[in-house]
């Protein structure tokens, strides 16, 4: 894995090349940028699905996801509440600065800052933040000189282990994951969303045990099928056990092991 002083040049470059490549696609993006105010999301109407919804698991990283999606793709970006692209410039390394390094998410995060991460400010929440969400279209991708689109939804995780360390309650926790995984799901579907690329949200370093998420996102596919086609969950191999057992292919059953020969009753000298 590559030091932090090596992410924090590769940051820069990649900051270089979007802003001298994709400077039109980047103001386009922030203008049409959508913020859905804290409830919002969480009160978009459902339309009726057709079919069912289909579900896979990888441990690829997110941007590697959107690149083998079809149709209309919507990536979740768990962001940092107040700072854009969390510490992306100074080489730190988790989801949100993944999908950094390989789009011109940062420059687009970086002109939303004064509408979204300004306002978000003292209203962290005891780290539980809130659902107040920033749907980004057309999303500039680049990965082995091939570019792709896809929308992204940034939306922050509960922080469930600092949360507590803030006096928040167990069920206050759960409660704000909840509503929050609710919520992107609602403004996915809302947008026309066909593949949606999530990672293992609430999980790991938040604190939440993997099986939490799982069941969330569970009950409202069964809920809602086929409202978003197909949802990619893009995870880290901690994770992964839980996710590929709620959302993974089914696995063939272990033939049973064959019986053993009965013994013979009569002895060799008989």
């Amino acid at each position: 894995m590559p030091t932090r002083d090596e992410r924090r040049d590769a940051a820069a470059k990649n900051l270089a090349l979007m802003r001298g490549a994709f400077a039109n696609e980047t103001k386009s993006t922030v203008e049409a940028a959508v913020i859905y105010e804290n409830g919002d999301g969480r009160e978009l109407p459902v339309a009726e699905g057709e079919g069912e919804t289909t579900t896979s698991v990888t441990t690829d990283f997110a941007p590697k996801a959107v690149f083998s999606a079809e149709g209309k793709v919507c990536v979740v970006d768990p962001c940092s509440f107040t700072r854009p692209g969390g510490a992306y410039e100074d080489g730190s390394f988790g989801p949100e600065q993944i999908l950094c390094a390989e789009s011109n998410l940062y420059p687009v995060l970086l002109g939303c800052k004064p509408a979204y991460h300004q306002k978000n400010r003292g209203y962290s929440s005891g780290m539980l933040f809130t659902d107040r969400a920033l749907y980004l279209p057309d999303v500039v991708f680049v990965r082995d000189g091939a570019i792709r689109r896809a929308d992204v939804l940034a939306i922050p995780e509960p922080n469930r282990s600092r949360a507590l360390e803030n006096h928040r309650s167990e069920r206050e926790c759960e409660h704000a994951l909840a509503d929050r995984i609710e919520a992107l799901l609602r403004i996915a579907a809302a947008n026309g969303c066909e593949t949606l690329v999530v990672g293992a949200f609430g999980a790991g370093p938040q604190g939440f045990d993997a099986e939490k998420p799982c069941s969330l996102f569970k009950a409202w596919i069964e809920a809602h099928p086929g409202v978003i086609k197909r949802i990619v969950f893009a995870v880290p191999r901690a994770s992964f056990a839980a996710f590929d057992a709620a959302f993974g292919e089914p696995k063939a059953p272990e033939p049973a092991p064959s019986a053993a020969p009965e013994p013979d009753d009569a002895s060799e000298d008989g």
